[in-house]
């Protein structure tokens, strides 16, 4: 039987310590690192998996910037007795339409007996003659007011009816 002494107990101790610890310390698992919204888990010491983690808000993406749109103008001046028509599409301003339109009428041999038929914004306008007269419309799209007109004039009795002008002034992305 072997006797141990003090001091050799204590040697003996300190070497089952010593290889008790380097023991675990080589069976010990390394720690996952889990990409953002995902935590480890896994059974035990081993947590080795990740999953997504139900507690993470993800930062949040800016909304996208807000479109801005301006508003566009357009209109029609006649003199009907001499046929002579003025117009104007895609101005800033309603007055600036109106303004345009009127001096092309006056420049195309109205003077001062052109009047403004019509102004419009942010669509589309179609002038329908025939031989009793004419008529102007609006609509979403030039075939659109155009239809409008036609019906209009149609209505009236009159067979020769067709589209003289159309044109649209749509809002413009300014942003």
């Amino acid at each position: 039987m072997l006797i141990l002494n003090r001091r050799s107990l204590k040697i003996l101790l300190v070497l089952l310590a010593l290889s008790f610890s380097l023991f675990n310390h080589f069976t010990a698992r390394a720690q996952v690192a889990c990409p953002p919204g995902m935590i480890p888990y896994g059974t035990g010491t081993d947590q080795s998996v990740c999953g997504a983690d139900p507690s993470y808000q993800s930062p949040s993406t800016p909304p996208p910037p807000l479109v801005k749109w301006a508003e566009r103008w357009g209109a029609i001046a006649t003199y009907e007795p001499a046929g002579v028509l003025g117009q104007a599409t895609g101005m800033a301003s309603k007055s600036d339409a109106v303004n345009t339109a009127m001096n092309e009428c006056r420049k195309r041999g109205g003077g001062s007996n052109c009047k403004l038929d019509i102004w419009y914004s942010n669509q589309c306008v179609a002038m329908v003659v025939s031989d009793k007269g004419y008529n102007t419309s609006t609509g979403v799209t030039t075939d659109f007011a155009a239809q409008k007109g036609m019906k209009t004039c149609t209505a009236s009795g009159d067979p020769n009816c067709h589209v003289y002008y159309s044109a649209c002034s749509m809002p413009e992305r300014i942003q």
